[in-house]
């Protein structure tokens, strides 16, 4: 039997209604029709319905990457704050902290040499240069070295002696990679910061 004009309407209601492509509007007045007139709404309804659920089922069965379950396990992990059960987590070192204050009397003093103490600031991992203070006692001294980066200091107090230079309280200094310093001594003692590479090589024997 050939359907007329509100068949057909009928039939592109039921399908979008089975679909969930309705609006709220649009499908609250298909409800209404629904109610009105059951026998000519519920059979294309019911049709299409059937439709709609035997799609759930026709695509193939695929199989998870191996690491879906991981990285939903994770993003769960992230969200809520907890671990996640019978998960060997990374061990990552955690960041440094946005400020950090040193004072001078706290950290630690290593002795790197005759009269000659260092301590360590602060270890810059993405361009390997190391911020620190350098402490000579009166007639300390460091061994003559060779440069493998850029070294940089600013003398805080006391006199400085490197390569016949006398460096005094705010002067500052910057040796290119590659040059060498025969020895740094210091008269009264001396305290500068030192910024420089983490590797330094010792001429000395």
């Amino acid at each position: 039997m050939k359907r007329n004009f509100i068949d057909e309407s009928i039939i592109e209601q039921a399908a979008m209604y089975a679909l969930g492509a309705m609006s709220q509007s649009e499908a609250r007045a298909f409800d209404r029709g629904l109610d009105e007139n059951r026998a000519g709404y519920a059979e294309e309804l019911a049709a299409f319905e059937a439709v709609v659920a035997a799609l759930a089922f026709g695509a193939p069965e695929q199989t998870p990457p191996a690491r879906a379950r991981e990285r939903l396990l994770a993003s769960v992990a992230a969200e809520t704050g907890h671990k996640v059960p019978g998960k060997v987590e990374a061990q990552s070192a955690p960041p440094p902290p946005q400020f950090r204050s040193v004072r001078f009397n706290e950290g630690r003093w290593k002795q790197v040499g005759e009269g000659a103490f260092i301590k360590t600031l602060f270890v810059d991992q993405h361009k390997g240069a190391v911020t620190s203070l350098v402490k000579l006692e009166p007639g300390g001294r460091l061994p003559g070295h060779r440069h493998l980066g850029i070294e940089e200091s600013i003398i805080i107090e006391g006199d400085c002696h490197v390569n016949g230079e006398v460096l005094m309280p705010g002067d500052y200094r910057r040796a290119m990679a590659g040059t060498t310093d025969s020895e740094l001594t210091t008269e009264r003692g001396t305290i500068f910061v030192l910024i420089a590479p983490r590797e330094v090589e010792i001429l000395e024997a």
